[in-house]
């Protein structure tokens, strides 16, 4: 059975709670959640309406059900409220309840993309131009995931006088030339299409507005508006005044707003974003809140705005995914290459750009050729940190789990015959070069590219393009490049894929290699030959800083090789005693007592175990342990603070990435500095006995590129009681 939820004594587009309808026990308690209200209706089982002496109760909805008191929810019982339920096939929920559940959490959730409008796109114009004489085209702007950003959550609360039929023709009138003043930029195709004449108009608005500066810092599309102007026109008064009510957007014309800042979030590698936070009750009488966003993203040096959704006028209820579209900033998968012409290199793991690997440490000589690789698979003996990467404030982090290799391909390759690449891999030895003197083995994962094409009916729509494996004569492993011309490629993809975790610790060569149509094997002109070899002016680029003079070194050989530092262990750490006054026990179930000054500690380990391989092994030059943290919490809701394993200077200390203890699995474990009983207890009127966990939590540095490892970070905890005697 389905019932409509009311939500009495709503106001028009009044923030209303997420509810859900949940089963309770004998004792009152609540057992499960049965269902979730969705588009406005709830579901109630079948099988629940048997049970009609079972108790339900209405709530806000969650997943974590310890957290709901009952005395907050409405209990129903099924039996009473069945003839009811079945007659109207509808649930109200007075006012008074649902308010109140208004404060448990609010939520909002979206998705940034950069988009590349048409009009702009070489390609789709061409295809334009192709399909001008089709009756039916749709060309929609080509969007990918915004990444390396940050959502900020503004919440907008506007209070207004109730509109008047004699109000409406004002609104549209300020809406009209709000719309005369920041012009459409990318109005709708018209229909039947006449992308000539509609392509130049289009222009003329963007131009017209960037020479006015009104797109400097929200470079959006403002065609939600225009569209709104005509709804309001095409309508009633009466009909226009309820549009307007229902549509945050609109709100600023007629009323006094304000707004903000809620907080931020980062935006997932996806593109996509989540951010909660608790709320007292909306009261404030003829109010009402909606929400818009801004979002910043890194350049690699500061942080800039490429997104203002209160700028652009688009606000969101809380209960409405966000779509958010900009034409600025970067994408996810296609940071920008440095300068230069007909090259190759490794551009990306992830979202990390090959220039925080650390596989450039000997730079390059004064004519910018490489001087860190010595032959087509070798390289110079690395570093301590050889392989290693910085990210997202990790220093020297390892390579773990599933990488993703973005590769760049000049556009001129293309006509130069480059038609195939091929990445190998091989264990490295302590010289940088092959372990063994074996050859690097081909990645053949299957891949594909999808790009948009149009349906039957005139519409873009992706499909999947093979790139390989194939294999063309004696070679093997080879894949199409996806050069940006011949497709309109979907953002994000990459060019192969390496599963880490099926690979043995240590170092590892990565290998790329070019091929022509016919898979014989292109080389940079002047780089030693092997037989069947074709020398082609082409350079492989090696990547050693983000920018600037210098910033690339051209490899002399036929292949561009790097190395990685592959690592999938996790860390380790484990609270193993407790100590007073210097006397250790593991016991399970500890009650200390004694005077206040007794002497508590806690004896732990936290390490990674990389520090500890065995020779010929490479020691990095530090463990893959980021830090670790020893935290106290008292009673239920009491004080907590740190509990230091090394002298706090400056507070609060920090332990950094050294072993405890260095001999890691083996001998005595490490003790916390000693706190007193009267300092975690607090003096009096403080309680003299209770009980406390400590928290031992320790961070690796693991990454794939484009997020930690955190399911390699360890959480553990230990619970005891104290009392002053």
């Amino acid at each position: 059975m389905k019932l409509a939820v009311k939500y009495v004594g709503a106001e028009p587009n009044e923030q209303t709670p997420n509810v859900a309808l949940y089963l309770m026990d004998a004792s009152g308690r609540v057992a499960r959640k049965v269902s979730a209200v969705r588009e406005g209706e709830l579901e109630v089982s079948g099988e629940l309406l048997k049970k009609k002496n079972a108790v339900v109760a209405l709530g806000p909805d969650g997943d974590d059900t310890s957290k709901l008191d009952p005395k907050s929810l409405i209990q129903l019982r099924v039996s009473d409220q069945l003839p009811a339920w079945e007659k109207n096939k509808e649930l109200a929920i007075p006012s008074l309840w649902w308010r109140q559940w208004i404060f448990f959490t609010i939520c909002v959730s979206g998705k940034v993309s950069k988009c590349w409008p048409w009009i702009f796109d070489a390609t789709t114009i061409r295809a334009k131009t192709l399909l001008r004489n089709s009756s039916i085209l749709h060309f929609p702007e080509f969007c990918t995931p915004i990444c390396n950003a940050v959502v900020e959550v503004w919440e907008d609360t506007c209070c207004c006088w109730p509109i008047l039929l004699i109000d409406v023709p004002s609104i549209i009138a300020k809406l009209e030339r709000w719309l005369e003043q920041y012009p459409i930029q990318f109005p709708p195709i018209p229909n039947p299409p006449d992308p000539g004449p509609f392509d130049r108009a289009a222009v003329n608005n963007i131009q017209r507005a960037l020479a006015q500066g009104k797109t400097a810092s929200n470079f959006a599309p403002n065609t939600d508006l225009a569209r709104h102007v005509q709804t309001l026109k095409s309508v009633s008064a009466e009909e226009a005044i309820r549009y307007i009510e229902v549509n945050p957007p609109l709100w600023r014309f007629w009323c006094e707003c304000n707004s903000y800042l809620v907080g931020e979030t980062p935006v997932n590698p996806d593109g996509t974003f989540n951010f909660c936070w608790e709320q007292f009750p909306f009261l404030l009488i003829n109010c009402r809140r909606s929400y818009f966003y801004k979002v910043k993203q890194w350049n690699g040096v500061s942080w800039t705005y490429i997104y203002d959704g209160a700028a652009a006028y688009q606000y969101f209820n809380a209960d409405q995914f966000a779509n958010l579209q900009t034409f600025l900033g970067e994408s996810c998968g296609q940071a920008p290459p440095p300068p230069g012409t007909d090259f190759a290199m490794l551009q990306q793991i992830g979202g990390t750009s090959s220039y925080l690997l650390h596989s450039n440490w000997n730079g390059a000589n004064g004519a910018d050729v490489d001087l860190t690789q010595t032959g087509e698979f070798g390289l110079n003996a690395p570093p301590a940190n050889g392989g290693l990467v910085d990210f997202g404030g990790y220093t020297n982090a390892p390579w773990a789990q599933t990488l993703s290799f973005l590769l760049y391909f000049h556009p001129g390759l293309e006509a130069l015959g480059v038609f195939y690449y091929r990445l190998s891999i091989v264990a490295a030895d302590a010289t940088g070069n092959p372990q063994g003197g074996a050859p690097p083995a081909p990645i053949m994962n299957s891949l594909s590219w999808s790009e948009w094409v149009l349906d039957i009916h005139g519409n873009w729509v992706p499909q999947a393009q093979g790139l390989g494996p194939v294999s063309k004569g004696s070679q093997n492993g080879l894949f199409q490049v996806p050069y940006a011309a011949d497709a309109l490629w979907l953002g994000g993809q990459f060019h192969q894929y390496l599963d880490t975790t099926k690979f043995a610790n240590g170092r590892y060569l990565l290998v790329m290699e070019l091929f022509d149509k016919n898979g014989n094997r292109l080389i940079p002109a002047g780089a030693p030959a092997d037989a069947g070899d074709i020398a082609t002016n082409f350079e492989f680029l090696r990547w050693l800083t983000a920018s600037g003079t210098g910033s690339t070194s051209t490899v002399p050989y036929a292949a561009l090789t790097h190395l990685f530092w592959i690592d999938n262990r996790p860390v380790y750490g484990a609270i193993e005693d407790l100590d007073v006054d210097g006397v250790a026990s593991s016991a399970e179930c500890q009650f200390l007592s004694g005077p206040g000054t007794s002497q508590f500690q806690v004896g732990f380990r936290a390490f990674h175990t990389v520090m500890g391989d065995p020779s010929p092994a490479p020691i990095p030059p530090a463990t893959f342990m980021q830090d670790y943290s020893i935290t106290w919490h008292e009673g239920l809701g009491g004080p907590s603070g740190t509990l230091c394993s090394v002298p706090p200077m400056p507070p609060p200390c920090s332990a950094g990435d050294v072993n405890q203890p260095s001999t890691m699995f083996a001998g005595a474990n490490v003790k916390t500095l000693p706190v007193t009983f009267a300092s975690l207890l607090g003096p009096p009127p403080a309680p003299q006995a209770c009980a406390f966990t400590v928290n031992l939590a320790v961070i690796c540095k693991h990454t794939n590129g484009s997020s930690h490892i955190s399911s390699y970070d360890l959480y553990t905890e230990a619970s005891f009681a104290i009392a002053i005697v």
